[in-house]
């Protein structure tokens, strides 16, 4: 623009806003910019953003009155005047001391600055495990970066499939999973956990039993517990009034004999009767 200034229409703001809102204004296509100046009932503010035609952010808050169609002035600015207030701004905004901190550290090899304080840094080793990490690419889900092995990291999922190699986890860090005999957890350190309530209905005068096929295999022998589910115990058999404890036997990696037994002096179980068990075993899957 050939004029220094620009008054078209009117302005309006509030009292201590930074908004200003024109009417028969055109800011926008006028070249109004950043940096130019807003004079208003004998103050000067600096435009900080022009919105629209009929919309200007100002630098600061404004200082006077709130101003109502009011008359104006915006003051342009040239180039050589606006590249000066910004290099004055951007000087400003260094004086806090953390570009004199970085300036002041002496480079290295394999080193990385960081802040020790309000202007105030060193540096500190970049490791090939770190170097590994910040070499990941991020993907979707939820997962976490791991180190392999010295130099090397991967993604791993917290929740999917787990396994391993070697004994060393290679895949997800836990895996939850159920079928008709229960469900299981198999956490990557190689510990696993199975649950059900299971139902017993082989009869013996002494005990109901039945055996418990576990979710998932154990790699091994395992620790196998059971507690008489007390929703189904009352109608164990007809009459009976109590049982005594669930006790598991014929322990392998992949079932369980689990029996009620009835309390001694109670009538003996029959045909027909049956119950329930909450059982829980807990070992490893590698």
């Amino acid at each position: 623009m050939s004029d220094s200034t620009y008054s078209a229409g009117t302005v309006s703001v509030g009292s201590t806003g930074t908004t200003v809102t024109g009417n028969g204004t055109s800011w926008l296509t006028s070249g109004i910019r950043a940096g130019d100046v807003l004079m208003l009932a004998g103050l000067s503010v600096l435009i900080g953003a022009v919105n629209s035609n009929t919309s200007i952010t100002l630098a600061r808050a404004w200082p006077g009155a709130a101003q109502t169609g009011a008359n104006y002035d915006i003051m342009l600015l040239d180039d050589n005047v606006r590249s000066l207030v910004a290099a004055n701004q951007l000087l400003q905004e260094l004086q806090n001391g953390n570009i004199s901190a970085l300036a002041g550290l002496s480079g290295a090899a394999d080193k990385v600055p960081y802040f020790t304080g309000a202007g105030a840094m060193t540096v500190s080793d970049l490791t090939p495990a770190a170097r590994a990490i910040l070499a990941l690419a991020g993907s979707s889900g939820a997962k976490i970066p791991v180190v392999t092995a010295a130099g090397t990291a991967a993604m791993r999922s917290i929740l999917g499939t787990v396994s391993q190699s070697g004994g060393v986890p290679t895949g997800a860090l836990i895996e939850r999973g159920s079928n008709a005999n229960g469900e299981y957890v198999r956490l990557a350190d190689g510990t696993q956990i199975c649950t059900h309530i299971l139902t017993l209905n082989n009869v013996a005068a002494s005990n109901l039993s039945a055996t418990w096929t576990y979710p998932a295999a154990f790699s091994a022998l395992q620790v196998v517990s059971a507690a008489p589910d007390m929703n189904s115990v009352n109608s164990a058999a007809p009459g009976l009034t109590g049982v005594g404890q669930c006790a598991p036997s014929n322990e392998t990696a992949t079932s369980a004999t689990i029996a009620l037994y009835r309390i001694t002096g109670l009538p003996d179980f029959v045909a027909g009767n049956s119950a329930a068990a909450r059982c829980l075993a807990v070992g490893r899957w590698f």
